[in-house]
Order: structure tokens, then C-alpha cells, then sequence
């Protein structure tokens, strides 16, 4: 009777440990909900949008700026990014050349590529008053172990998505985003390249208000006629950037920063 007794209660033990383990790892998340908005990127430093930086100011829009090539940047665009910086824009992170993350960690090492092409940047960012704490990888080319080694550094990464199997840009449920404390996320371009038309990004807007989600979106150059800039396509017309920006306000959509969406 005894030795029933104490099995019994060994079990019982047993069994609130599990329990306690249990609930422990299943803890619900305490994000917060983000609700409807939008969050755009831009792979570029803002000199084609400074012509914008009022109209941005005036209609509460807020971009996250993923710089590259820091080395080459000019004192005139340095000052520029803090004054779009001191309007609430995010200046973030891009690498230093732009390589791909995955080849050149396979190649020389994830260390490698954390140093020659992400610390040694966001150093030299902060000697300049900069203080890079998202990051948006080129190309979006990565890899499951350089996510790690980056999210010891960044607050989140972005990744890039674009539609597939004749899937429309509302249709892609990867850009949506419910709750904050974001760390891996998805953008999907709007640029002239990728041949949107106004009506398709406006229904993906559309999605965003009425699942209560923030939608993200990136872009690069912004043009005034329309035409290539610096032999590339990676850029949007201004009058149709403007055209989606007041269609975020006509739905109500709040503007994030890529640091913003990576809070609780």
C-alpha cells in the first residue's frame, strides 16, 4: 500500500512538471497587433526622393532607407539622410557592396560575411551618428544560418517576395504582417520592373485594411519622367508613388518603419 502510494506520487510529480513545461513553452505572444498598415522600404539612399520630403512630412509617411555601399556615400547625401532621419524615416542597413549573402558566406564563412560586410559598416555608421538596427538583404539571397548570425545584430531582416504561379500581389500572404516584435519579414517590389499595375497594388492596400494587417512593400530610385535612372529600372514613377500614398491615407492605413514593426 505504501509503495503504491509513493509510486502515485511520484507520478503526480511527474506529471506537473510536464505540465509546467508545457505551458511554459507555450506561452502566448504578447506582440501587439500592428492592424492596418504599411510599411515601405527603400534600397536606395534618398537623394531621387529628397523633391518628395515635404509631401512625406505633410502626409505623416514614413520610409525605411537600406543603405549600401557606405563607403562611397557623400557627405551631402550623409546630411540628407539625417534630415530625412530627423522627419522619423529609418536609415537602415543593406551590406557594405551588395553581395549575395549566400554566396559569400558559403564561399568565405558566415563570420566572414558578418564582418567585411555588415559590422564594419554599422561601426562606421555610428561614427557618423547613424544607428542601423534593421537590415534587408541584397538580392534577397540568404541562407537559415546567416538569419541567425544577422538577428544577433538586428532587430529584424528583410527578405523579398514577388508574385508566382499567376498569383496577384493581394494574393501574397507572406507581405501581410499582424503582429509586431516582426524579426524575419517580406517585402514585395513595386518598382516599374516587376509591370504592377495602380489597380493591383491598390487591392493589396484594400487586403491590408480590411484583414487589419500592415502590408510591406520596397522600391529603389524614385523618377520624375518616368525613365530609367542610372541605366536601371529599379525605380517608380512619382506620380504613381504619390497615387498609392494617397490611397494608404484614403484606407486609413498607419505608416511603419521596418524598426517600428520589430517592436512589441
Amino acid at each position: 500500500m505504501y509503495l503504491n502510494r509513493k509510486a502515485n506520487s511520484y507520478k503526480i510529480f511527474l506529471f506537473a512538471i510536464l505540465i509546467g513545461f508545457t505551458f511554459s513553452n507555450c506561452k502566448k505572444d504578447n506582440s501587439k497587433p500592428l492592424g492596418a498598415g504599411i510599411l515601405i522600404t527603400v534600397d536606395k539612399p534618398p537623394d531621387t526622393w529628397q523633391h518628395l520630403q515635404t509631401f512625406l512630412k505633410e502626409n505623416d509617411v514614413k520610409l525605411t532607407f537600406y543603405i549600401e555601399n557606405y563607403n562611397t556615400i557623400t557627405d551631402s547625401t550623409k546630411e540628407m539622410m539625417k534630415s530625412f532621419m530627423k522627419d522619423g524615416h529609418e536609415i537602415a542597413h543593406h551590406s557594405l557592396t551588395h553581395a549575395h549573402a549566400d554566396e559569400y558566406a558559403e564561399k568565405y564563412g558566415v563570420d566572414a560575411y558578418l564582418q567585411d560586410e555588415i559590422l564594419n559598416v554599422t561601426e562606421a555608421m555610428k561614427k557618423d551618428g547613424f544607428n542601423p538596427v534593421t537590415f534587408a538583404y541584397p538580392h534577397g539571397d540568404c541562407t537559415s544560418e546567416v538569419d541567425q548570425a544577422l538577428l544577433k545584430h538586428f532587430v529584424n531582416i528583410r527578405k523579398i517576395i514577388a508574385p508566382y504561379l499567376n498569383k496577384k500581389l493581394c494574393d501574397l500572404d507572406q507581405i501581410y504582417l499582424r503582429q509586431g516584435n516582426v524579426k524575419v519579414f517580406f517585402g514585395a517590389g513595386i518598382d516599374t520592373r516587376y509591370h504592377l499595375e495602380l489597380e493591383d497594388i491598390f487591392k493589396a492596400l484594400e487586403k491590408a485594411k480590411n484583414s487589419r494587417q500592415t502590408i510591406s512593400l520596397y522600391t529603389h530610385f524614385l523618377s520624375k519622367d518616368g525613365k530609367p535612372l542610372e541605366g536601371s529600372d529599379s525605380h517608380i514613377a512619382q506620380e504613381d508613388f504619390i497615387k498609392i500614398i494617397q490611397k494608404a491615407k484614403e484606407l486609413g492605413l498607419k505608416f511603419y518603419t521596418a524598426k517600428e514593426v520589430g517592436a512589441n
